[in-house]
């Protein structure tokens, strides 16, 4: 069994490529990580995104973070990110809502966390 990869998402963010499975059928490679913050808060998709981007030698914008699962209060968490080929593989599979999630891009008629008052 070979040594599982390392990655580093910031400086007290580490992780572990735990599987690597590259579906050729599809276009893409389908990581499962498990990051390890312990004393922190769980990292953001955007900060995965960057490192894998960094250790995968791709663009930010052809990769996709599916899930985070956290346990409570463990410092643990796992995720799930696609890695795709091209902009329009990644277009026809992935659900739109999670092409834009953790971006700053608002939708028309979205406010600015202000609730309406009484």
């Amino acid at each position: 069994m070979s040594q599982a990869q390392q990655i580093k998402i910031s400086d007290k963010i580490q992780g572990v490529i735990e599987k690597d499975f590259d579906n050729k059928v599809i276009g893409r490679r389908e990581l499962s990580l498990k990051l390890y913050h312990i004393g922190t808060g769980t990292p953001s998709r955007n900060e995965i995104k960057k490192a894998v981007s960094e250790l995968l030698n791709t663009k930010e914008d052809l990769i996709v973070v599916r899930k985070i699962f956290t346990s409570y209060g463990a410092g643990i968490s796992t995720a799930r990110v696609h890695v795709y080929t091209n902009k329009e593989t990644l277009e026809k599979y992935e659900p739109k809502h999670l092409l834009t999630r953790g971006t700053s891009t608002k939708k028309e008629g979205e406010q600015g966390g202000e609730k309406g008052s009484k």
